[in-house]
């Protein structure tokens, strides 16, 4: 039996899928969910493992009958169920370290890919609903580590961190400390962030005060906006780090 992880199989070259799944061709029956279920447990995974760690790693487009041996009768099959339980698990079948892999695999992408980014936003909106819905300490814990991967994997367009700064999404980057983790991973300029109109003075402070913003950005924010309605929360905050 050859154990894997899962960050192997998402992260393995073609010639490492091939030397992963050759062994075992002898030692499957059947097809479609009963076959990958025996693929799985020949692995040390779990069926939705098995079909996104092969199914985010490009490189099994270069092995051209991988996509039958897992029992799919096409490559469309497979995309279209990796991405099902990507966007609808909740960390029951693939940890949040298994979708932070997957952010990986997604970051290594050259251009950036447009369909993964649609995947993360319909991901983020599936697990935000579920979050209005219950006070589940795992669920939110496992958020704040995939919101802060989707950062640091540069996988945050300018649109996405747009539509992030929203107002009405302030709570969910409070949960998440959000709009610090932009800063640090250089998702948004410090300009830009002081100017964003849906950027609160708190979060605005709360920057100044973990210098994430530097002290010229403050001051040519302060002499645009002298009378903007945060402007003396950040001249106090300004003044408490001299």
């Amino acid at each position: 039996m050859s154990l894997q992880t899962f960050e192997n199989l998402v992260r393995a070259p073609a010639t490492g899928l091939v030397s992963i799944f050759s062994p075992l061709r002898e030692r499957v029956r059947g097809d479609g969910e009963s076959r990958r279920a025996q693929l799985a447990q020949l692995l040390g995974l779990n069926p939705v493992q098995l079909v996104c760690g092969v199914g985010f790693n490009r490189e099994h487009q270069r092995i051209p009958d991988l996509v039958r041996f897992l029992g799919y009768p096409s490559r469309d099959a497979l995309i279209a169920e990796r991405n099902y339980v990507f966007i609808h698990d909740r960390y029951r079948s693939l940890s949040v370290n298994d979708i932070v892999e997957i952010y990986g695999a997604f970051g290594a992408l050259s251009p950036p890919d447009a369909a993964a980014t649609d995947l993360v936003i319909n991901r983020l909106n599936t697990l935000e609903s579920q979050l209005e819905e219950t006070i589940n300490p795992i669920l939110i814990g496992g958020y704040r580590l995939e919101v802060r991967g989707i950062y640091e994997n540069h996988l945050a367009s300018a649109a996405l961190v747009n539509a992030r700064l929203d107002p009405n999404n302030s709570v969910l980057r409070d949960i998440t400390n959000e709009a610090m983790i932009m800063l640090e991973t250089a998702a948004i300029t410090p300009a830009n962030f002081l100017r964003h109109p849906g950027v609160s003075g708190e979060e605005k402070s709360r920057a100044i005060f973990q210098r994430l913003i530097a002290a010229d950005d403050i001051e040519q924010y302060l002499s645009e906006f002298p009378q903007a309605p945060d402007a003396a929360q950040l001249r106090a905050a300004r003044q408490a780090l001299q």
